[in-house]
């Protein structure tokens, strides 16, 4: 189906991810490749759609991607996940016998991982400093990593549209206008090199104490702060102690606000997660209210105002 799909991918590139779309494209990619599609849950909806397949067809996830400019990504992160794995790293692993990863289905690159079982203590912010210190330890990456630019996504979701008011859509194009100025203007003072780009716990499975790493899509080459900057905001919007915050610097050994830089990489990240939600305002009231509000507070400079995390 490789070629095929792929035809068929750049000739319906136009398909919209919602719910229900990814999960046709679940059904018709398992017909494929001969897995089990019945019983499985949507986990999330946000750059990919999210799949855990019933046990019946094994401890599997697939991330279905939201349109075929996304299959270089998702080339990359079959990529990375089998760097990582060989570097010792604990990462998710890739579902080898599916063969010809990344499948296309109806504009939409396909990717099957092995499910990460949690366990009694959800990983924590020292899982995530740890693991990061471990790549950002690693040499050169054998993956084609672009170089870093935090605002890639958010340009390209802008440029798309979003089911947002004009005043809110004009708003968050001229602030990214004016936070890509500011980002060439910074100074990093840790060495660059290969980072994870999306670094939260959020992107950690497994325990406390045995955590993995998941979600390579924003594998770059760059500022080693931008990984540090998550931890932050979290800790700033979304109710993360000081005392956690604090055991993360402690253990990577690096406390990012302490750089002049800071505040433009996390106006950056704060602009990221506004649009990524954004892309889902029909989903719910809830979600269209969240993304009205961390659009408010980015407009009038709230730094302390809470969000709702998803």
């Amino acid at each position: 189906m490789g070629r095929a799909g792929e035809r068929q991918a750049q000739a319906s590139a136009g398909s919209r991810l919602t719910s229900e779309s990814a999960r046709l494209v679940l059904e018709e990619v398992c017909r494929a490749t001969g897995v089990d599609a019945a019983g499985a849950r949507l986990l999330r909806l946000g750059e990919n759609a999210i799949f855990r397949l019933s046990e019946a067809a094994g401890s599997v996830v697939v991330r279905i991607a939201r349109d075929v400019s996304r299959l270089p990504v998702a080339r990359r992160e079959l990529c990375v996940s089998r760097w990582l794995n060989e570097a010792g790293v604990a990462a998710t692993q890739v579902v080898d016998e599916v063969p010809d990863q990344p499948w296309m289905v109806a504009g939409h690159p396909v990717t099957f991982w092995r499910a990460v079982e949690d366990g009694p203590r959800r990983p924590t912010v020292v899982d995530l400093a740890r693991l990061l210190r471990q790549v950002h330890a690693l040499g050169e990456s054998p993956c084609e990593l672009p170089a870093f630019d935090p605002l890639s996504t958010v340009r390209s979701r802008l440029e798309h549209g979003l089911d947002l008011p004009d005043a809110d859509q004009d708003f968050l194009a001229a602030r990214c206008k004016e936070v890509a100025e500011a980002l060439m203007e910074i100074t990093p003072v840790l060495p660059p090199g290969p980072i994870h780009g999306d670094a939260h716990t959020g992107n950690l499975l497994g325990t406390a104490g045995a955590a993995v790493l998941i979600d390579f899509e924003t594998f770059a080459v760059g500022p080693r702060e931008w990984d540090l900057v998550p931890v932050t905001v979290g800790h700033a919007r979304f109710g993360l102690s000081g005392a956690d915050l604090d055991e993360f610097v402690a253990v990577y050994g690096f406390d990012v606000r302490d750089w002049a830089g800071y505040p433009v990489l996390r106006e950056a990240r704060e602009l990221g997660m506004t649009t990524w939600l954004a892309q889902n305002v029909r989903e719910s009231p809830a979600i269209a209210a969240e993304v009205a509000l961390r659009v408010d507070s980015l407009r009038h400079g709230d730094l302390d105002r809470a969000w709702t995390p998803y």
